[in-house]
């Protein structure tokens, strides 16, 4: 058995840690709030920030269930309408994603059937609309889906403001951000 990285352990636990901010976000959400339209941006709702979210990382986990080598077609979301009208589909569609998934991931790096640099083959839509095949590794799509949930995660945000509402600090900034944050805060102190 392989010992998992401190980079392998830092990517599922920080997508896990992203997914639980979501579910505490979006857990005292009734299912007006939730499927409410935004007045800023049209056919957005909470919910469907949150499917999207939920599917990136559900392609990814299901091409690591498969045969190698791995492929994951982002294009080919499902859009599950169930996981974008009802607050408590959301909530175990997340549940879903963060537990037994995270864990498959993590238990395939443990095991050394899986590494980091697993070549992944990846499909998805270009600005042209053509589908397109680009190779990156297990570890990049990791973060992607993770750094792609943040960016939504602004997306809900500001919805909720809409909503007259408000998300946890730092529910919706990058890891870069709240470092950098950190960072200008301690040397203010310093001055």
């Amino acid at each position: 058995m392989n010992t998992p990285s401190t980079t392998e352990y830092q990517l599922i636990d920080g997508a896990r840690k992203s997914l639980a901010r979501l579910r505490f976000t979006i857990k005292p959400l009734d299912d007006a709030t939730y499927t409410r339209e935004s007045a800023a941006l049209p056919g957005s709702t909470i919910g469907k920030h949150v499917r999207h979210i939920i599917e990136h990382f559900t392609l990814l986990t299901q091409a690591i269930n498969t045969k190698q080598p791995l492929a994951v077609n982002y294009a080919a979301r499902n859009r599950d309408q169930a996981i974008e009208s009802s607050v408590q589909k959301g909530l175990e569609s997340i549940t879903a994603v963060a537990d037994p998934q995270m864990s498959t991931c993590l238990e395939f790096l443990e095991s050394g059937k899986l590494s980091l640099r697993t070549p992944v083959r990846v499909v998805d839509t270009l600005p042209s609309g053509m589908e397109s095949s680009l190779m990156s590794t297990l570890g990049r799509e990791l973060w992607f889906c993770t750094h792609h949930m943040i960016h939504h995660n602004a997306i809900i945000a500001s919805l909720l403001h809409e909503a007259g509402m408000s998300a946890p600090r730092e529910f919706a900034y990058a890891p870069s951000t709240v470092k950098h944050g950190q960072k200008e805060a301690e040397q203010k102190q310093n001055d």
